[in-house]
């Protein structure tokens, strides 16, 4: 297994060493919300030491907001670190961290790190799993499912403005799962919305309304940030008011796939479209996509759709003219170069709509015999 893991620990102790420098648990030997155990004497940290980076909820595409001068195993069997935050005015999403780290309504660490060793459990009498040696890669401040109501607090409070905390409240990954907050109000549970496409939500029984989305990135799920914003946008009318979406349950056989209908692989298409202006294509992709494009041919009958033939037809017939004139001015050049020929009457020049390789080869050897015979002094 070389996939990071997530884990978000238990212990919210925050302790303040200085100006904007902080000390937080990122880790315990405790058995975790997952019903799993990082041992702490199984921590390789020197690869992390090299760039200790601390970033906000996993996102490694932004700048992270601090480091970690220090990071270190306690007698106690913690995973402890320092934070250092940049200083004020350098980055401004770090100072709005920095403020609710200092105010006490962020307190929350998850690491990042890769398996290297690890014996699997029942659940019951032993661990579903215990790392007994893993790699740290990265240290996150997070907010955890509680917090959203916390950091509401801190807008009353007037420790965040609303704009700060739309920032910081963003659609976020984090661990194995992908989180689109859409509403704010009390959280009350956590709820399946379907287990077939690994979708759950926290739910807000007071307003019979789901807050936050929440998303399985691991396999068989696979869900991408794209692909969730994506769904959250196609079901902005469902009935929240349900709770729960209806699931077969899990001894039944689950019905079969409807065919899809041409409205449904036209959707499809159009995301792809999306995903490739989002993301790009590289080697791999391309090739797929070529593979689609001949299999898309073949169903409708075409080689290469019309409308592309049109265009290249176009493009290469203005080419072979373009080409055609240039020829000829060259020629002209070459014979004028050895003697001025007698006037003739101009006549209208007549191109070709296409011109074909052996036709340009033939005006290249009518003029270049046309020089060498004037050379020789055979033609005047």
């Amino acid at each position: 297994m070389d996939k990071a893991v997530y884990k978000i620990s238990d212990n919210c102790e925050v302790k303040r060493l200085g100006d904007r420098t902080y000390e937080f648990t990122a880790s315990t030997s405790g058995l975790d919300r997952d019903g799993e155990v990082i041992l702490a004497e199984g921590w390789d940290l020197r690869n992390f030491k090299k760039n200790p980076i601390i970033a906000y909820a996993h996102d490694y595409r932004a700048l992270p907001i601090g480091r970690a001068p220090r990071v270190w195993v306690s007698k106690d069997g913690e995973l402890k670190n320092t934070v250092e935050f940049p200083p004020e005015g350098t980055y401004e999403f770090a100072d709005i961290v920095e403020r609710l780290v200092d105010t006490g309504y962020l307190k929350t660490e998850s690491v990042g790190f890769i398996p290297k060793k690890w014996e699997d459990g029942d659940g019951e009498k032993a661990p579903k799993r215990k790392y007994t040696k893993q790699e740290l890669l990265e240290i996150s401040i997070v907010p955890v499912p509680s917090n959203p109501d916390a950091l509401r607090n801190a807008v009353d409070n007037g420790i965040i403005t609303t704009k700060e905390f739309e920032t910081i409240t963003k659609p976020e990954e984090e661990g194995d799962w992908i989180r689109i907050p859409i509403k704010e109000c009390d959280v009350t549970a956590t709820i399946d919305i379907s287990k077939k496409e690994g979708i759950k939500a926290l739910y807000c029984g007071k307003e019979k309304q789901v807050r936050t989305y929440m998303f399985d990135k691991r396999d068989p799920y696979n869900w991408t940030m794209a692909r969730a914003k994506k769904w959250v946008e196609e079901h902005k009318g469902m009935d929240e008011s349900k709770g729960v979406v209806e699931e077969v349950p899990d001894d039944k056989e689950p019905p079969r796939e409807k065919r899809a209908s041409q409205e449904g692989i036209k959707d499809q298409f159009d995301y792809v479209k999306s995903l490739i202006g989002e993301e790009g294509m590289n080697d791999e992709t391309t090739q797929v996509a070529w593979e689609v494009t001949k299999e898309v041919m073949r169903l409708t009958g075409d080689d290469i759709p019309d409308d592309i033939l049109d265009k290249v037809g176009a493009v290469l017939n203005q080419k072979n003219k373009d080409r055609l004139n240039q020829i000829k001015n060259l020629a002209q050049q070459v014979l004028d170069s050895v003697g001025k020929p007698e006037e003739e009457p101009e006549k209208e020049e007549v191109i070709e709509p296409e011109i074909t390789r052996e036709q340009i080869i033939d005006i290249i050897k009518g003029a270049v015999t046309d020089v060498i015979e004037k050379a020789q002094g055979k033609v005047t």
